[in-house]
């Protein structure tokens, strides 16, 4: 062999050395993908999880304290649809009811900032976010509570407007006979 073949030789045997150097590294890349993508489900299911902890805890909690009493004669009255009940609570009660939502507007609020940050699922952010904070929003803009983060405040302003339009109209009141007394 001379010298021609012998580079000729070296250029295949490098060529192939590249080719199988490029299907290894394909491999691993696709095995870290696999990998990363594995953490990721992980670290999301971790995060429902510590989620469905602090609310069942913040529920367990509610309920043996004053505000599941709170709750309840606020249940009793007509409430959340009722939003006048809130003002037929003593002031404590109803300082003790607001501080619980706050609370609540805080978990909500972080909820929306998981949702943001692309840790929160499109399905619990449509079938827990939205429907239990267009309920919530009305009941904390009665008792103030308006001012948080601008954009989770634009997103509860949305909501409500969104379910506003998507309302059915109401019906006129009809006129009810109440005999010769009224």
């Amino acid at each position: 062999m001379d010298i021609m073949e012998l580079g000729a030789l070296g250029e295949l045997l490098g060529a192939i050395a590249v080719f199988f150097t490029l299907v290894y590294l394909a491999v691993q890349v696709r095995q870290n993908t696999r990998s990363i993508e594995a953490a990721q489900r992980l670290a999301l299911a971790q995060t429902y999880q510590m989620r469905s902890d602090a609310l069942q805890s913040m529920l367990v909690q509610a309920a043996a304290s004053d505000v599941g009493r709170i709750i309840a004669t606020l249940t009793q009255a007509g409430y959340p649809e009722r939003l006048e009940s809130l003002d037929e609570l003593s002031p404590l009660d109803r300082s003790r009811f607001r501080q619980w939502q706050i609370a609540q507007q805080a978990h909500w609020d972080n909820m929306h900032f998981q949702y943001q940050q692309g840790y929160l699922a499109e399905e619990y952010y449509r079938d827990e976010f939205v429907v239990r904070t267009r309920r919530l929003w009305p009941v904390w803009q009665k008792l103030g509570l308006t001012r948080s983060r601008r954009s989770f405040i634009e997103e509860l302003e949305r909501i409500s407007a969104e379910a506003a339009k998507a309302a059915p109209p109401a019906e006129p009141a009809k006129a009810e006979d109440s005999g010769p007394d009224s």
